[in-house]
């Protein structure tokens, strides 16, 4: 088992009339989107914990800047997030 830590899975999901390649989240990963969620609170910034999501999991995002995500329509952005998590709910699920 030890020999697919670090091993990067990745699938295609539909976005903006076309496809993007999203990194499976890892248990490290779902930690850490858990964690910026709780540092902002019910009342934080969503749109940041949104982008947080999307330079993590999606694939060429690491280095988009806020504003970058700013030109997308939110309602894009928010089904990709379900994508991701609801993909890695489904893994673990199967698991």
């Amino acid at each position: 088992m030890k020999k697919f830590i670090g091993k990067k899975l990745t699938k295609e999901v539909e976005f903006m009339d076309g496809t993007v390649e999203i990194k499976v989240l890892t248990v490290g990963d779902v930690r850490a989107i858990e964690a910026k969620s709780k540092e902002q609170g019910e009342d934080g910034d969503q749109l940041d914990v949104l982008r947080f999501v999307m330079r993590l999991a999606v694939v060429d995002a690491e280095d988009m800047t806020d504003e970058d995500f700013d030109g997308f329509p939110v309602t894009e952005l928010t089904k990709l997030s379900e994508s991701i998590m609801g993909m890695s709910q489904a893994d673990a699920g199967n698991a």
